[in-house]
């Protein structure tokens, strides 16, 4: 018995590849049919397929929304009571926040596959170790 190696599955990143060589979009895509009609959904609104880079930026979001939630309570605080936000917990804050934008930017400012993927990789030096964090998850060191 000889293996066909023509028959082994071809590996791909399910996060940017529907299959082999298939491509996710990066921008929302409006589907239509076969005749280029829209496709609505039971609402009668056009369906709409995400595309990479709104997903990664709701997750961006999401994240930032995360890394937020333990230090909520202070602002709380703030607001009812009037008691001081302590500058770490603020500079904190603030750092979430501006590297949520800047992570927002850089994923819009994306026009090719390839750039996209590239948000994901990490910093190398010359001998191949890692010496940051990717730009899709350059957050702040948590508090």
């Amino acid at each position: 018995l000889v293996w066909d190696q023509s028959l082994q599955p071809v590996p791909f990143d399910n996060r940017f590849y529907w299959s082999a060589g298939v491509e996710k979009a990066l921008d929302d895509v409006n589907e239509v049919d076969t005749e280029g009609n829209p496709i609505l959904d039971e609402r009668g609104n056009q369906v709409i397929t995400r595309g990479l880079k709104y997903n990664a930026i709701q997750q961006t979001k999401a994240t930032a929304a995360g890394l937020l939630q333990p230090t909520d309570w202070y602002v709380t605080r703030k607001a009812e009571a009037g008691t001081a936000i302590p500058s770490a917990i603020g500079d904190y804050r603030t750092a979430v926040r501006t590297a949520s934008g800047t992570i927002e930017t850089a994923i819009q400012g994306v026009t090719t596959l390839e750039a996209f993927m590239a948000l994901y990789d990490a910093p190398v030096d010359a001998d191949g170790n890692i010496t940051g964090n990717a730009p899709i998850n350059n957050w702040p060191e948590e508090i």
